[in-house]
Parts: structure tokens; C-alpha cells; sequence
């Protein structure tokens, strides 16, 4: 292999208090929630919009904001903050469902069992415009198609990011740096401990390829499932499996639907092996992504009810990653913590979905949930707490991670990853980087009961030892 030396000096395109790396939804919150504050923020996003595997991977509904309370039939908030002010627009613009209303009892379009219809369906074009909009009005720097290469650093502090874009190589300065790429990709090029996978063979969960089609009998669909008791087809897959007409390695369809009536999210290819930081490997996931829906559309038209006439509207333009780089940070989130239900005094949010993370090269088990055929919510659990220090990682003192590349354990990503938590652990890290800059120190030296006290000035739901605002759906 040829090696080849390549040096350049860049110019420091613009300098801000706080730069944003990554637009998701863990980006948009932690960038809007610093702006407020009065801080000069930039976002700086790889792709042409925000809100990240949610837009433009095409998971367009919220989970983990809101939950099911068996006792009172109610559909209870759990994020608050950035996210309700989201969902709550979108939701009275006609841009997105409250399915306050929805039967939880048997299955229906939204979801097989409470966790997944306590969801937000959102319609993705006005929502992305909407987050625009948002931190637009707030002064925050848009950087669209703009890759973050390297940082350039002194000591423990970073100084600069060097980004590409069609304009050329430059670099953008800050005080302060939110990683909210979800592979960890700032804290990486740092030199900043990262992990990958399993302890055992580094392998992790299957990425999916989502497809949305249009046209679907959702009423003949749900009627099956309840009729048969199973939200997932098994059956049928079993028949084609006999007559070798199924090609996949997972043995389940997932479906969900979308804001438009019969307009479902097809989120059922699982693709073993991918590796979400390797070019060639997401290169290699889209090809055979693509390919790979084009035939299970072709068998749901054939062989599963209420796709007769279904239509592809799009395959996403984007492999949607469940798993990658985390951070080693001050504090690690162990399984024990997880299971235990353990407090942390300096907890900034919490997430209460479940334990789900697929198996990496047995995409239909989840080894915490058990067989995802006939899906139970057996580990389900009240709350788990994401305390401060997870987000801080170690070997740099101006950079604070938001999302799923924070450390915890790689079980407590199934819980962690979604996008609920996600908003919380990004409004955190605004404000985490507003108390820096305001009381000129690092992350590390952050008084995680400013930040929670900020987190209920802006209706945030901590743990209810934090505080009392709690209720059902308004």
C-alpha cells in the first residue's frame, strides 16, 4: 500500500463560542438549547438537513418521549424540554400524531405492543423545515454538507475542527464542541478512548435500510394481526422459509404507520456486519439495502395481506445505524446500573423504552428481550438514568458527547439510543457548554446540579426525586 504525505494550511473560516458537530436530533436540541442562552453556536451537519436518522434515514416517528401507563390508559411524558416544544408544533400543525387515543389493548397500525405506538409519527419535510426555522430565529450557523475530517488541538483542549465542503478544506474555531455525530467521531479523531461492539469480537447490531410505502390496506393488515396473534407474520415467513422464497436473515416484518393513513414504514431489513464508521462497509449496506427491499416489497405485494396494492414511495438515501462508536467517558452506564435501576446525583436525563438491540448476526433475537417473533415486554422498567458524567469523555476537557455514542454499556444503547433520550442528553449539552462558557471551565468541572437546575427552568422531566412535573398527554 502506498502512503502518501499530505500537508496544507487552512484558514480559520469563522470562530464561534460553541461549535455542534452533527445535526440529529441530539445536535438540534444542544444547539438550540445553547443559542438561547445567548451563546454564538454553529451546527455543522454532513447531509442537507436536520434531524438525522429520524429525517433523513427515514424513521420518521419519535419513540421514547412518551409512555404507556397500563394503570391509567393514559400516554405519559417523559422528555419534556426541547421535545415537547417539538412534537407539541408539529402535533397542532397538523405535521405529526398524538396517539393519545390509540387502542393499546390489541395491535394496531402505530405498533405491536404499548412502546411502540406511545410514539410521535411526524411528516419529515415540514419538520425538518420547522428545526431550520428554529435555530435560525436563535442565530445558529447552519454548516450543511459539511464533513468534519480532524481536529486540530493543543494538549487536552481542542482547538479547531478541519471540515470539507464544496467550497473547499477549512476550519472553524470554538471554545467549546458538542459530539453529536453518533459514531463519536470528534472524540475519535481526538485520540479520545473510544469502543466499538461486542467485548468479544467488536461486531454490532444490524444496520436497517427503511423503505415507506404508500397505498396499504392498513384495516385488512391489523385485522390479520389480530386475528392471528401475530404482529410480525411469522407464520407466513415460515411458509416461504419451506418453499425457499425467503432470502433474508431475519425472520420478521415490522411495520408501523406513518401520519397519512395507510402510508407504513417498512423498518425490516436487519444487515449483519455493517460497520457504520468503514466507507466501504455503508457503501456495501446501501447497495444491498436497496436491492434487498425491492424484494421484500415484491413478497409483501405477494404473499402478505393488505400490500396488494402497495406502492414504493422512497427506499432511504441513508443506512440507519443502531450501533457504533461509544465514548469511554468519566462514567460508564453498566447493564448493572441499567437492571438495578440506579440513582445518579448528577443525572441529566433518563430514558424508560426497553431493551432493544439486536443480535449482531442474529438480526430476529435480541439477547435482552428474548425472540423478537413474539415480542413480550418482560424487561421493561420504570426509568434508567443517564448521569452527567457519561457524557463527558475522557482525554479532553471542551468536548461533551450527546446521543447514542455516549458510554454506557452496549446493552443500555437499546434504551439510550432513541431518540426521546436523545433530545434530553442534547439539551443537556447545550447547556452543559453555555455553563462553561459563562463560568470559563471545562466539562469536566461542570456542577451537574446547575445543569439539572437549567434542565427544569426549561420543563425538562428528570426522575421525580428531581421533580413533580409530571401527567398524562394534554
Amino acid at each position: 500500500m502506498h502512503k502518501v504525505q499530505y500537508s496544507r494550511r487552512l484558514e480559520e473560516k469563522a470562530h464561534y463560542q460553541l461549535i455542534v458537530c452533527g445535526g440529529g436530533v441530539a445536535g438540534y436540541a444542544a444547539a438550540l438549547a445553547a443559542a438561547r442562552r445567548g451563546v454564538r453556536a454553529a451546527l455543522v451537519e454532513r447531509e442537507g438537513c436536520l434531524g438525522g436518522t429520524a429525517t433523513n434515514c427515514g424513521v420518521h416517528f419519535f419513540l421514547g418521549g412518551r409512555k404507556y401507563n397500563e394503570k391509567t390508559n393514559l400516554l405519559e411524558r417523559k422528555v419534556g424540554g426541547i421535545f415537547d416544544e417539538l412534537t407539541d408544533a408539529l402535533i397542532a400543525e397538523g405535521a405529526a400524531l398524538e396517539l393519545e387515543n390509540t387502542d393499546f389493548k390489541s395491535y394496531n397500525p402505530f405498533g405491536w405492543y404499548p412502546r411502540m405506538a406511545a410514539s410521535v409519527p411526524f411528516e419529515p419535510q415540514r419538520t425538518k423545515a420547522f428545526m431550520e426555522r428554529r435555530l435560525m430565529e436563535e442565530g445558529v450557523k447552519l454548516y450543511y454538507f459539511t464533513s468534519i475530517l480532524d481536529v486540530a488541538a493543543s494538549g487536552d483542549k481542542i482547538d479547531k475542527i478541519v471540515c470539507f465542503n464544496k467550497s473547499g478544506m477549512f476550519s472553524l474555531g470554538a471554545e467549546c464542541f458538542v459530539d453529536a455525530t453518533g459514531d463519536a467521531d470528534v472524540a475519535f479523531f481526538m485520540g479520545c478512548p473510544t469502543r466499538k461492539g461486542r467485548p468479544s469480537d467488536s461486531l454490532m447490531a444490524p444496520a436497517s435500510l427503511e423503505m415507506v410505502l404508500d397505498s396499504v390496506d392498513g384495516r385488512e393488515l391489523v385485522a390479520y394481526q389480530n386475528k392471528h396473534q401475530s404482529p410480525k407474520f411469522a407464520e407466513i415467513i415460515d411458509q416461504l422459509k419451506e418453499q425457499s422464497l425467503w432470502p433474508f436473515p431475519f425472520d420478521i416484518v415490522v411495520l408501523m404507520q406513518l401520519v397519512e393513513e395507510d402510508v407504513f414504514l417498512v423498518n425490516t431489513m436487519r444487515q449483519i456486519g455493517v460497520d457504520g464508521t468503514d466507507g466501504d462497509s455503508v457503501t456495501a449496506a446501501m447497495v444491498e439495502g436497496r436491492a434487498g427491499n425491492l424484494k421484500l416489497f415484491e413478497l409483501l405485494r405477494k404473499y402478505f395481506p393488505g400490500f396488494q396494492k402497495a406502492r414504493i414511495r422512497y427506499i432511504a438515501d441513508k443506512v440507519g445505524i443502531r450501533e457504533s462508536r461509544r465514548i469511554t467517558g468519566l462514567y460508564n452506564v453498566s447493564l448493572a446500573d441499567a437492571l438495578t435501576g440506579k440513582k445518579f446525583g448528577d443525572c441529566i436525563a433518563a430514558t424508560t423504552y426497553n431493551f432493544d438491540l439486536p443480535d449482531p448476526l442474529a438480526p430476529s433475537h435480541d439477547p435482552m428481550l428474548g425472540d423478537a417473533r413474539h415480542p413480550n415486554d418482560h424487561r421493561a422498567h420504570e426509568e434508567i438514568e443517564i448521569p452527567y458524567q457519561s457524557l463527558v469523555p475522557q482525554g479532553c476537557c471542551n468536548l461533551i458527547a450527546a446521543g447514542r455514542c455516549i458510554s454506557v454499556d452496549r446493552e443500555v444503547l437499546g434504551p439510550a439510543r432513541i431518540m426521546g433520550p436523545c433530545f434530553a442528553m442534547g439539551q443537556a449539552a447545550g447547556l452543559a457548554a453555555y455553563v462553561c462558557l459563562q463560568r470559563h471551565i471545562g466539562y469536566r468541572e461542570v456542577d451537574a446540579l446547575h445543569v439539572q437546575a437549567l434542565l427544569l427552568e426549561e420543563n425538562c422531566l428528570l426522575p421525580r426525586r428531581f421533580t413533580k412535573k409530571r401527567g398524562g398527554c394534554q
